[in-house]
C-alpha cells in the first residue's frame, strides 16, 4: 500500500515549498529550489531598488550603449595584433 507525503512543516511551506499536484499537500523545497526562490533571495535596500530603476531606464529609453568591449576589440585586433587570424594556427 502506497503511503502518502506527510504534511509539510509550516516552516516549509513559508520557505519556497512547491506543491506536487492538485489537492495533495505541499512538499518541502529542494535544496537548488530553496536557492533559487524569492523568498530566499536578500531583500533589496532603496539605494539598489534607485540603481535597478536606473538601469532598466537606460535600456529601455534609446541611449546609446557605452560598453567598451567593441572599441577594445578593434585597438587589439588593428594595433595590436594584427597579423592574428592569418594563416596557420601554430603547432
Amino acid at each position: 500500500m502506497k503511503q502518502g507525503n506527510p504534511p509539510a512543516s509550516p516552516d516549509a511551506r513559508s520557505a519556497g515549498a512547491t506543491t506536487t499536484s492538485r489537492g495533495q499537500e505541499r512538499e518541502p523545497a529542494l535544496p537548488h529550489e530553496q536557492d533559487e526562490s524569492s523568498t530566499s533571495q536578500a531583500s533589496t535596500t532603496p539605494r539598489q531598488q534607485e540603481v535597478g530603476r536606473q538601469a532598466y531606464g537606460n535600456a529601455t529609453d534609446g541611449t546609446t550603449d557605452t560598453d567598451s568591449g567593441p572599441v577594445m576589440d578593434q585597438v587589439y585586433n588593428d594595433k595590436l595584433a594584427p597579423d592574428r587570424g592569418q594563416g596557420r594556427p601554430r603547432d
